[in-house]
C-alpha cells in the first residue's frame, strides 16, 4: 500500500473546486464495536433512507457531508461555491438550501450532489451557517444543518494522490462530535474507485475501530463523509482515522475531549 502524509491544511486550490460534486453516504454513526462489512451499502444507509421516506420533516444532519469544509471569503461567492451532498434521496425529490432559493430536482435515488454560490462575498472570516431541505410529494421530510469555515486565505497547495482532509483538524470536543460530527474527504483518487473510511478509537489493549463507510469516488476524483458519533456514549479519547482508495492510503489523527 502507498502511504502518505496527511496534509497540513483543509485549504483547497480553486483548480480543484473546478472539479466535479463529490458524492457521500447516509453518516448514521454505527454503535462501537460494530461496523459494516457488506460490499458497498451499510445497514446504516438503508435506515436512512427509511426513515427519511417518513412524512415529518426531521433532522438529518448525518446525511448532509461539505466537498469543502472550509473554504476562503472568494470562493464561498465564486466558481461553484459551496458543495455539498445528501444521501438517501429519492428520484423527484427536490432540494434546496438556505443560501437561495433554487430548486433541484433529484434524478436517481441515491445520494445527491449539489453547489450554491453566496450572493455577495463575506467581509470578514466566520462560520457561515448552511442548511438544506428536501422536499417530497410536497411534504418537507429533511432539514439538515452545517457550517462551513471561511479563511480570508489560506495555502493552496496541490494535495498528494490519495490525501486524507479533516475538518476539524487535530482536536474537538465531544458535543461536537456527537452533534456537528466531523467531515472527511479522501482526494485524488481515481473516479469510480471505492473508498473506505474508518475510524478507531484508542485504548489501553489498542485500538478498536468504531465505523467505517464505503462510497465510489465520483468525477472529481474525490468522496466525502460525514462521522456523527453516538452522543450516548464516552466519546473523549484518541481516535486514528483512516481512509483508502485503490493502492493509496491516508490516516490522521483526532483528539476528542470533554466539553466542560
Amino acid at each position: 500500500m502507498k502511504k502518505l502524509a496527511l496534509a497540513a491544511t483543509v485549504g483547497f486550490s480553486l483548480s480543484m473546486l473546478a472539479a466535479g460534486p463529490a458524492t457521500a453516504l447516509s453518516l448514521d454513526a454505527a454503535p462501537s464495536g460494530s461496523v459494516p462489512t457488506d460490499g458497498s451499502h451499510s445497514s446504516e444507509s438503508g435506515a436512512a433512507e427509511e426513515e427519511g421516506s417518513e412524512g415529518d420533516p426531521k433532522s438529518h444532519n448525518e446525511d448532509l457531508a461539505l466537498r469543502f469544509a472550509t473554504m476562503t471569503l472568494y470562493e464561498v461567492a465564486h466558481g461553484k461555491g459551496i458543495e455539498y451532498t445528501v444521501d438517501g434521496l429519492k428520484a423527484g425529490d427536490i432540494v434546496t438550501t438556505s443560501l437561495n432559493d433554487k430548486k433541484s430536482v433529484v434524478k436517481k435515488d441515491g445520494p445527491f450532489d449539489g453547489s450554491v454560490v453566496v450572493d455577495e462575498e463575506p467581509d470578514v472570516p466566520t462560520a457561515l451557517p448552511f442548511m438544506v431541505y428536501v422536499e417530497r410529494d410536497g411534504e418537507r421530510v429533511r432539514e439538515m444543518s452545517t457550517s462551513v469555515d471561511l479563511m480570508a486565505e489560506g495555502d493552496r497547495s496541490e494535495y498528494e494522490d490519495g490525501t486524507l482532509l479533516m475538518n476539524p483538524e487535530e482536536d474537538t470536543n465531544d458535543t461536537a462530535l456527537g452533534t456537528d460530527g466531523v467531515n472527511f474527504t479522501m482526494v485524488n483518487c481515481s473516479a469510480e474507485d471505492e473508498v473506505v473510511f474508518r475510524v478507531f478509537k484508542k485504548s489501553t489493549d489498542g485500538q478498536t475501530k468504531v465505523w467505517e463507510k464505503r462510497q465510489l469516488a465520483g468525477e472529481d476524483e474525490s468522496a466525502s463523509v460525514r462521522y456523527t458519533a453516538d452522543s450516548s456514549k464516552d466519546l473523549w479519547g484518541r481516535y486514528v482515522i483512516t481512509a483508502e482508495c485503490g493502492d493509496l492510503e491516508d490516516s490522521a489523527p483526532l483528539q476528542v475531549y470533554i466539553d466542560e
